[in-house]
């Protein structure tokens, strides 16, 4: 609104002032109050529009676009500054890939200490390419994996023994890393001539029979047969 001063008159908040161009009043020039106006450029009008504010002209630059002018690549949709009257839409490509590999074989190498600890070591480079066409994704992207690194495990030990045959068994437990010469102890008494008849010692079995005592009713006399 405006304060306008006519014949010392003051008016306020004033929109409009119209001045007579005829004498019949029959055709006026109309002024119009527009310095609450927003309007400082084209920017905020259609193209092909004009208004005023503040006593200047602007025309619009705004412009009027549609789905054609949408673009896409791959899956990017590239959406130009404008005004859409309606929803625009773009179709855009689908991408695939084939699965790269994913496992890799590599021979470790692996060592003993004399104490029973085994390391495994494994290195090498594995180069994986997968094939890729145009689409969600860049095409020919490549890449690389590297296997590498060691790992060790102590076993359990069993030094220089000597083993005595006794009346249970005696074992050596699986999975034991043997570091000595493990003795089983032999007898040269082994033998079927002095195992008793009847009777089996590793494997031996015995051929000595049993002495029969005998003693005479009359004369009292032992004997051994």
């Amino acid at each position: 609104m405006a304060n306008v001063t006519i014949n010392n008159v003051a008016y306020t908040d004033v929109k409009q002032v119209d001045i007579p161009l005829t004498s019949d009043l029959s055709s006026n020039a109309s002024f119009y109050d527009t310095s609450d106006a927003t309007l400082n450029n084209g920017n905020k009008m259609l193209s092909g529009n004009t208004a005023y504010a503040k006593g200047v002209k602007y025309t619009g630059s705004i412009v009027t676009k549609t789905g054609s002018d949408l673009t896409a690549s791959g899956a990017t949709v590239t959406v130009p500054a404008g005004y859409y009257a309606s929803n625009a839409t773009k179709s855009v490509s689908s991408g695939s890939a084939t699965t790269p590999a994913t496992t890799i074989t590599v021979t470790p190498s692996i060592s003993v200490s004399s104490g029973g600890l085994i390391t495994a070591s494994v290195s090498g480079t594995q180069s994986v390419t997968p094939t890729v066409s145009a689409g969600y994704v860049s095409s020919g992207t490549s890449g690389t994996i590297t296997v590498s690194g060691s790992d060790t495990e102590q076993l359990t030990t069993q030094g220089a023994q000597t083993i005595t045959p006794s009346t249970s068994n005696q074992t050596i437990a699986s999975g034991t890393y043997l570091t000595g010469t493990q003795t089983i102890s032999g007898d040269a008494n082994l033998q079927a001539q002095y195992i008793k008849s009847g009777v089996s010692i590793f494997g031996v079995s015995g051929s000595l029979s049993s002495a029969t005592v005998s003693q005479d009713s009359v004369t009292k006399v032992l004997s051994i047969s």
